[in-house]
């Protein structure tokens, strides 16, 4: 089989496609700048420097000929700040390239589509009440890829959104974006105040094993939230204190006690006609709750097998001390396509 895979020199690339060279499959790759460093890409795998997002629609037929599954694991992600209304980066970034590259995929004849999503979708369906989208943009712009991507498939097309929730390891020579809680516990004095709620966690490897299986088997238009294991933020911070040898007494706190640091990010970021993937008021409610999941049903689908979460951790504290991060809470403004 052959499978293009768009953000296929980051991380999850890594993964995905090493699972999907295992099984047999003829691999591309493509990211935007020059290759991954030799022996990083599976044995044999193609790699094109290609701006899928800027190319047009016949560019990225040429690309997708002869391929027969598409896996999308680029845009914009929750790291990312637009100038606002930040709904239209979102949308440029996760949204206007779907119906392109699928009107691209029925002409060259590729017939399954993979992306990678966010957890947080898998969230809206479960507690709406909730109202993730409406505080966040980026979840906005995932909820709409999917319904697009959807639609305009059609019944030519198979379409697997994989939601994506907390993601340990780490890739060869990578670092990860949990410099956040490095530095938080690096920071602390005797106790760490933290949000009380919690997410489902999974590992680098599932996740590409999932990704690879979906490549591979999966039919119709699914959403499929995948998870290993449900742990609170303070328990995530535990892990991550053992694996730093940090003595810190972590306290999980509520909403309230975060309020007046989100209202002065909030109020930084519109003086500067800014908007981050998440309203930083709005996130604290959300992350009051303990957002779990039965991970079997996925993990049956999909073919992977639990993980040691607390290994995984060690991998990303590992790396992301000895190679640069990027997380949630570092500065990465975006241009905004349509202002």
């Amino acid at each position: 089989m052959n499978v293009l895979m768009i953000g296929g020199s980051g991380q999850l690339g890594y993964f995905t496609l090493k699972h999907l060279h295992a099984i047999g499959n003829d691999l591309t790759a493509i990211g935007i700048g020059k290759a991954p460093e030799p022996g990083y890409l599976p044995k044999g795998t193609r790699y094109m420097d290609f701006n899928i997002e800027t190319a047009s629609e016949s560019e990225i037929q040429h690309q997708l000929e002869g391929m027969d599954v598409v896996i999308h694991a680029a845009g914009a992600d929750g790291r990312n700040i637009f100038p606002s209304p930040a709904i239209n980066g979102f949308r440029a970034a996760n949204v206007e390239l779907i119906p392109r590259l699928i009107k691209a995929m029925k002409s060259s004849g590729a017939r399954k589509l993979v992306i990678l999503g966010s957890y947080y979708t898998a969230m809206h369906r479960m507690y709406p009440h909730l109202k993730i989208p409406e505080k966040s943009a980026y979840i906005q712009s995932r909820l709409e890829q999917t319904q697009t991507a959807f639609m305009h498939a059609g019944p030519e097309i198979d379409v697997a959104v994989l939601e994506l929730p907390y993601i340990f390891g780490a890739a060869p020579g990578r670092g990860t974006l949990w410099g956040f809680y490095i530095d938080a516990l690096k920071n602390s004095s005797e106790t760490l105040s933290v949000h009380a709620g919690g997410s489902a966690c999974i590992t680098m490897n599932q996740v590409g094993l999932a990704a690879a299986h979906a490549a591979m088997y999966s039919t119709g238009h699914k959403c499929y939230p995948i998870g290993n294991q449900n742990l609170s933020y303070a328990e995530i911070y535990r892990y991550f204190a053992e694996a730093l040898q940090v003595s810190c007494k972590i306290i999980p706190r509520p909403p309230e006690y975060f309020r007046n640091k989100a209202m002065e990010k909030l109020e930084r970021l519109q003086a500067s006609g800014l908007e981050s993937a998440y309203d930083p008021v709005g996130l604290l409610d959300i992350e009051d709750h303990l957002l779990y999941i039965d991970p079997l049903p996925s993990m049956q689908a999909l073919d992977f097998q639990p993980e040691d979460i607390e290994t995984a951790i060690q991998e990303s504290v590992e790396a992301t001390l000895r190679y640069p991060s990027r997380g949630p809470g570092s500065l990465n403004v975006s241009k905004n396509k349509n202002p």
